[in-house]
């Protein structure tokens, strides 16, 4: 007895398989690709706050506003939510700021103390000078002529 089996079958069944795999590989490796370009086009969290560490001190025989740990930079990069401290290092110190920036215009602290302000929330997009009198020399401090504050982003 002659019993036919057809291969046919079979072979048609794998086709079937080897499609519906591809086809799924290929919509997997589309998924990831749109998911990235999401992902990517998504704004960053950046409602985690920066401190802004400065220091008034001496350097190089004039009066400077600093950051703490780097004497190079003066200039403050903040966005929302970001505090900015003070410390004074040699003189108690006079701060003249725009209003809009901390919620206050006037501020002052005594030699060895900090003062730490976060941005108010009103506080606009740009660029903000502001004033750091040296009590004890008479001079006004210097950061980069004079120093200030640019908010990147709120």
């Amino acid at each position: 007895m002659y019993v036919y089996t057809s291969t046919k079958t079979k072979s048609n069944e794998e086709n079937v398989m080897k499609i519906k795999s591809i086809i799924t590989i290929a919509a997997a490796l589309v998924l990831f690709f749109i998911s990235n370009v999401l992902y990517a086009q998504s704004p960053p969290n950046d409602n985690r706050s920066v401190l802004h560490e400065m220091v008034v001190k001496m350097v190089d025989e004039e009066w400077r506003v600093v950051y703490k740990n780097d004497e190079t930079k003066s200039t403050i990069v903040a966005k929302k939510n970001d505090r900015v401290s003070w410390t004074a290092e040699g003189s108690d110190i006079s701060f003249q700021f725009d209003e809009s920036l901390f919620g206050g215009s006037s501020f002052e602290i005594a030699d060895g103390d900090s003062l730490m302000r976060p941005l108010a929330p009103g506080a606009k997009v740009g660029e903000y000078i502001y004033a750091v009198f040296v009590r004890g020399a008479g001079v006004f401090a210097k950061g980069e002529s004079p120093p200030r504050i640019i908010i990147d982003r709120m």
